[in-house]
């Protein structure tokens, strides 16, 4: 340790450097404490052995000036001195003396009281240390947390116009949809759609693609959310009946000079032609059409689930295959189902979300009960049914939110006549 040595008498000071020099410690020595006081402001001075009594600036002085200045380290101050009362010692204490030896300054005292100096700046120096450390990690945390608020108000405003801009994809999804009723050529139609999201993956329509022949689909993007929904947009602009777009729902007739509808499952076969990509995105879907002056249905269905047939004198059923989803294999085969119509029968179509609609025990809705919620109670109209499945279905998943997109479909016979027959209710 650098040890600063101050006393006008020169026996004195070498007495003490020998000393000091005999314990390891490097000595600075100084006869006069104004040259001392030079030394300690230049800040390298931690421990100053000072005579009491000195011509000029005294000891005492000296230790007052060291405890008025605003040094970065703490500067232990020994006294000696020949005075020994009581009265003196307090006096020295309170100019900011840390310790006294009496003159004459034996080896072992004044080994004694440096030892118990150094213990002092060693404490007060890991104290210093911790405390910059401290300071340190207070500052680091200050900036971290700075960080963070500024990163989660930059994060809220994100998701605020992330979600600015699902709400208006929702509400341009939502407007592709049909209007919710149509009745036209004695067949009435109407539709449930809930997204889990803002937007789904689910899609729905039914049009007029001829006189006497109506179309309509059902499907369903696997999975969720803004991808989904993208791919679902794209498929209700491609499944159009206007011919002037390129639909797959219509081919030209050159007999005839006119558009004809195109067969169900040739439909789904040039949708599967049309959507092979190689982002392993692939859809189920049905698509049917019924001719009302036949009273046929026909439709194909690409892995989407069997729909319901309800004969107005008849049991339930589901009806239909499975097939394979469109966009995973290109060249297969879609298989055509046809069956009487009557008026008075229904048709419902959905999606995989209703049944699999999972409660709090992780119990699916199931097709056993989405086939009793379907059957129609004596002279139930078509609008009730669809309402029964809305309240069975917000009923069983007890407050949770729906996992998958939620889309019914569901067609009616009811043989209207004439001035009815184009009426669409929105």
């Amino acid at each position: 340790m650098k040890i600063l040595l101050v006393d006008d008498d020169p026996w004195a000071r070498k007495l003490y450097t020998m000393l000091l020099r005999d314990s390891g410690h490097e000595v600075l020595a100084s006869g006069d404490a104004e040259e001392a006081w030079t030394w300690i402001q230049q800040g390298e001075i931690s421990l100053v052995v000072s005579d009491w009594l000195m011509p000029g600036l005294s000891g005492l002085d000296l230790c007052r000036r060291i405890r008025a200045a605003a040094f970065d380290h703490y500067v232990y101050v020994i006294l000696c001195t020949a005075k020994g009362k009581k009265a003196d010692l307090i006096e020295g204490m309170d100019a900011g003396a840390d310790d006294f030896v009496v003159k004459p300054v034996s080896r072992e005292e004044l080994r004694v009281a440096i030892r118990a100096g150094e213990r002092i700046l060693q404490l007060e120096s890991g104290l210093a240390q911790r405390n910059r450390e401290l300071a340190e990690t207070n500052e680091y945390l200050e900036r971290a947390y700075t960080m963070v608020t500024n990163a989660n108000r930059q994060l809220s405003e994100a998701y605020a116009l992330i979600e600015e801009d699902l709400k208006a994809a929702s509400w341009v999804q939502r407007n592709m949809l049909p209007a919710p009723v149509l009745n036209t050529g004695g067949v009435e139609f109407r539709w449930y759609f809930k997204p889990s999201r803002y937007v789904a993956g689910d899609s729905l329509n039914f049009f007029e693609l001829a006189p006497g022949i109506l179309g309509f689909y059902s499907l369903d993007v696997s999975g969720h959310g803004v991808p989904a929904a993208m791919l679902s947009v794209t498929l209700s602009m491609v499944l159009t009946p206007d011919s002037t777009h390129g639909s797959p729902l219509k081919k030209f007739n050159a007999v005839t000079g006119q558009f004809e509808p195109v067969y169900p499952s040739d439909v789904i076969h040039e949708v599967n032609r049309r959507f092979q990509g190689n982002d392993d995105r692939y859809f189920t879907m049905i698509y049917g059409t019924l001719d009302t002056r036949r009273q046929v249905l026909t439709f194909a269905q690409a892995g989407h689930p069997s729909p319901v047939l309800i004969p107005a004198n008849g049991t339930p059923a589901y009806f239909g295959g499975t097939g394979m989803p469109v966009g995973m294999l290109p060249e297969i085969e879609f298989d055509c189902v046809e069956t009487p119509f009557r008026p008075g029968d229904r048709l419902i179509l959905y999606s995989d979300g209703v049944t699999e609609c999972i409660n709090r025990e992780g119990v699916a809705f199931g097709s056993e009960r989405f086939l009793e919620t379907v059957t129609p109670r004596a002279g139930e109209a078509l609008e009730a049914t669809l309402q029964s499945i809305a309240t069975a279905l917000d009923s069983w998943k007890e407050g949770l939110e729906f996992r998958d997109d939620i889309s019914v479909v569901a067609i009616e016979f009811t043989a209207q006549s004439g001035k009815d027959a184009n009426h669409v209710v929105a």
